[in-house]
């Protein structure tokens, strides 16, 4: 079938269009994209429904479709079709299909105020479209703009070659193009010259590849190209890249010099999973749209074990929130004492999971998984709301201690971050806000430290106290106890566990010991395992401290028991 052949019902005084069961227009002639102002390359590939107002999209699905695919045609009926500006037109269409089995549905429209002399030309139509359809056969799986192999003929291409018996040994890179620039050449010059840039593309770019590669326009100015053969990322992205530097040189276009250019994506096959083509075209294109943030002329590669890691989070991020909902998270609560004088004066809150299959799991067991989600999120809010609930629990009995909450970096920027903590706060109106602590740590706070400064501000105006946790760990510095405004500075375990052995991290104990007393900070030691440990800090003059020689976390029960049967003295 030659082009020409296919575009033999161009001038038909009624529009002429084909779409198939699933709504998607495969072909239309001029009457269609004069009268309703949309170009060629923007309705091929596109939904029918782009053509109907809601009322004929309700009347196609529920009687035009069941019946023409029932009956294979159905004559004459009103329809309102939309304009590319939204306005819509009263029209008469008839459909009819070319055999029974047949899922292509050939479309006859014309213009309701041409009533008498319409039916006569919708019936003359009719008979020319049948007298044509052993030549639209192949319609189904050509791009009638450029001549391409359309979407659904590259991907049933691609599912033989996956479903091939030997599909494990066939190796091919995928990649979908997206011309920058094309949308404004097309609205400046207007459609017509917009679709002959684009059958210029095709024929650049198909001559440009080798006679076993593929290239199918997927519409609009989407391009997919199968490049077969041992292709390895380096491989692909030169021959790719070469493809996006020929269709950056200009082209002429009715004495136009037309400039564009495009973004493209790849990925490789075979994976270490199975997919399918869906699957490749999609991830192909997931690296076009990174390679679009980029900026223009740009080639991305599809990260497989990325994507993997997001599939992963997503299971992660799912369970959590049925977690949530199932009420399997508990505080576990350690307590902080002056090593002095055995004065307990608070508790850290540490976020633990009854998983159904794991059992109880501390956080490093699945809060990576949930590092910059909203399911975290979403985790945070509820250990802040329990760890609120439990210490509004304890001062109403008269149990007067601070309680902290740790709180991840993402979450402490939040949008909605201040707002959902004071609403938190109003809950519980007789409370002292300072026996709240929020723990922060200074690794995620430097990430946007004017920001992170700017909330904890606010939080200190709320008369919130502020913790830093792991100080010492990161990047250090008098300016961010400065910038973030600390309560209190906590050492990092690590650092207590060795400065009994290490001369250097002992030396950083005293450092941070002394930042702390410049900016009239306490200063609270984690991992304070050893009655050596006591003595060494509180000579250094460190005089708070948590850890298991004092006590390991424990359930809020168990803590209130160890509460009263704790001897108010010192460790020393």
């Amino acid at each position: 079938m030659t082009m020409s052949d296919a575009f033999s019902v161009e001038h038909f005084p009624v529009g002429c269009l084909v779409s198939d069961s699933k709504r998607q227009i495969l072909y239309c002639n001029r009457f269609v994209e004069e009268h309703y102002g949309y170009g060629v390359s923007e309705l091929v590939g596109a939904d029918l429904f782009t053509l109907l107002s809601r009322a004929s999209q309700i009347m196609y699905d529920s009687y035009l479709l069941p019946l023409v695919m029932r009956e294979g045609r159905c004559d004459e009926i009103r329809l309102s079709l939309v304009t590319r500006h939204g306005e819509p037109k009263p029209v008469v269409v008839s459909l009819c299909r070319d055999h029974p089995h047949s899922e292509r549905i050939f479309w006859s429209i014309g213009n309701a105020n041409r009533s008498e002399q319409l039916f006569s030309e919708l019936t003359e139509a009719r008979k020319l479209l049948q007298q044509k359809i052993s030549l639209l056969h192949n319609l189904s799986d050509t791009d009638q703009l450029t001549g391409l192999p359309n979407r659904a003929a590259l991907t049933r291409h691609l599912n033989q070659k996956i479903g091939h018996p030997e599909s494990a040994q066939l190796a091919f890179a995928l990649a979908f193009l997206d011309l920058d620039g094309f949308k404004e050449v097309n609205d400046r010059y207007g459609h017509p010259v917009g679709d002959k840039l684009l059958r210029l593309v095709a024929k650049r770019m198909a001559a440009n590849l080798r006679n076993n590669d593929l290239i199918a326009r997927f519409g609009g100015d989407e391009f997919v190209i199968l490049l077969t053969g041992e292709f390895g990322s380096s491989e692909a992205e030169e021959s790719l890249n070469r493809l996006i530097r020929q269709v950056s040189e200009p082209f002429e276009v009715e004495s136009l010099k037309l400039h564009i250019s495009a973004s493209a994506g790849v990925t490789l096959y075979p994976q270490s999973e199975a997919v399918d083509a869906d699957q490749l075209v999609r991830q192909a294109d997931q690296a076009m749209y990174q390679a679009k943030l980029a900026g223009k002329r740009q080639l991305c590669l599809f990260n497989v074990d990325k994507e993997r890691s997001e599939k992963g989070k997503n299971k992660e991020a799912a369970a959590v929130r049925n977690a949530i909902a199932s009420g399997e998270f508990e505080l576990f609560y350690q307590p902080k004492v002056n090593m002095r004088t055995g004065e307990v004066l608070g508790a850290e809150a540490l976020l633990r999971w009854n998983h159904s299959d794991r059992g109880l799991l501390a956080p490093a067991a699945f809060l990576p998984a949930l590092s910059q989600t909203s399911a975290g999120v979403e985790l945070g809010h509820w250990v802040i709301a329990s760890g609120l609930t439990q210490l509004r629990h304890w001062h109403e009995r008269g149990i007067d201690l601070h309680v902290s909450v740790n709180i991840d970096g993402y979450h402490l920027q939040h949008p909605d971050f201040l707002r959902q903590l004071k609403d938190l706060l109003m809950d519980c109106p007789a409370l002292p806000k300072h026996r709240l602590e929020l723990e922060v740590l200074e690794t995620s706070a430097i990430e946007d430290i004017d920001h992170v400064s700017s909330v904890l501000t606010a939080c200190k105006k709320l008369g919130i106290r502020i913790s830093l946790d792991d100080f010492g760990t990161g990047y250090s510095s008098l300016a961010h106890l400065r910038d973030l405004s600390a309560d209190i500075l906590k050492i990092d375990r690590s650092f207590v566990r060795d400065m009994l052995t290490s001369p250097g991290d002992l030396a950083i104990l005293k450092g941070v010991i002394g930042f702390a007393g410049t900016f009239q900070c306490d200063v609270v030691a984690e991992g304070v395992e050893t009655i050596q440990h006591v003595q060494s800090l509180t000579e250094l003059g460190c005089d708070l401290g948590q850890g298991y020689y004092i006590a390991k976390p424990m359930p809020p029960q168990v803590f209130e028991a160890w509460l009263r049967d704790w001897p108010q003295r010192g460790l020393l």
